[in-house]
């Protein structure tokens, strides 16, 4: 025994080494056999927690598959825009007729409401007349007017819509505080079909003179052409009042006020038409 030690001891340390991993490799060779023996004689439910530690540990220490981003940037063209803008509006566009002369065009208008409130030139309807409005599906529907004894340059009309007629698309009013010069804008028109151009603000109002009407580089001698935003929200339309001024100019709706004395034949819809006002009005 003491000769064992004396030899150990007096071995250098390359042998040290060998000596080391000898030892280690016949140890771990018995624990895998000692842990197979036992593994086998051990109950499943024991094996089963066993196998499920080690299937997390292989998981937790191969590395996951790095996870690659694209990042899509989605450009959208200035003509795509336009084309979307005037799609939209289209859908709340309608047009004018004497009821008695279907074919000849008084104005056109602008959905506001879903329930049927339509922005219109006041200067081209007549009281005395009745009005049908021609949809962008083709339905007539009638028109019934409000007090036409307002200063506004635009009118209110409701439509008297029944169960066959189609759901209406309302437009959405733009923001007129936020227009800006040089801002682009698109007008909707023509006595026929639908005619479109494009421009820019020129000339926004002063407030000074009271005046709610905006001048731009589009034209159109149509009453109740629409003019509208780069996106789509409507701006003003064409009125015989800003006809006077020129076919550049188109009134906006930011001072309409409705009459307390609505046409009794849809008070429901007078309702409506206050609060379209109040809304214009608040924009």
């Amino acid at each position: 025994m003491v000769q064992v030690i004396m030899d150990i001891e007096q071995l250098n340390r390359k042998q040290i080494v060998l000596l080391t991993l000898l030892v280690s490799f016949v140890t771990s060779i018995a624990t895998g056999i000692v842990t197979v023996s036992l593994m086998e004689q051990a109950p499943p439910q024991v094996a089963a927690t066993v196998n499920h530690v080690i299937e997390r540990t292989v998981q937790e220490v191969v590395p996951s598959a790095p996870v690659t981003s694209t990042i899509k940037t989605v450009v959208v063209k200035n003509d795509d825009l336009v084309t979307q803008s005037i799609a939209s509006v289209q859908k709340s566009i309608v047009r004018i007729v004497d009821k008695d002369t279907p074919d000849m065009l008084v104005a056109r208008g602008v959905i506001v409401d879903a329930k049927g409130l339509v922005l219109t030139d006041r200067g081209s309807l007549d009281p005395s007349l009745h009005y049908l409005a021609i949809l962008q599906d083709g339905s007539h529907v009638p028109v019934s007017l409000q007090d036409m004894a307002t200063s506004s340059p635009i009118a209110i009309v409701s439509l008297e819509l029944g169960t066959s007629t189609p759901a209406l698309t309302a437009a959405v009013l733009a923001d007129t505080t936020k227009l800006a010069l040089g801002q682009t804008v698109i007008r909707i028109g023509g006595s026929g079909g639908d005619s479109v151009g494009e421009g820019v603000i020129a000339t926004l109002p002063d407030g000074s003179s009271g005046s709610n009407v905006i001048e731009t580089t589009v034209s159109s001698a149509t009453p109740g052409s629409v003019l509208t935003t780069l996106f789509g929200e409507v701006i003003g339309i064409v009125t015989t009042d800003s006809l006077s001024k020129g076919g550049e100019f188109y009134s906006m709706p930011g001072t309409l006020k409705t009459s307390s004395s609505a046409n009794n034949t849809s008070q429901a819809s007078s309702a409506n038409n206050s609060n379209v006002a109040n809304a214009a009005s608040a924009r």
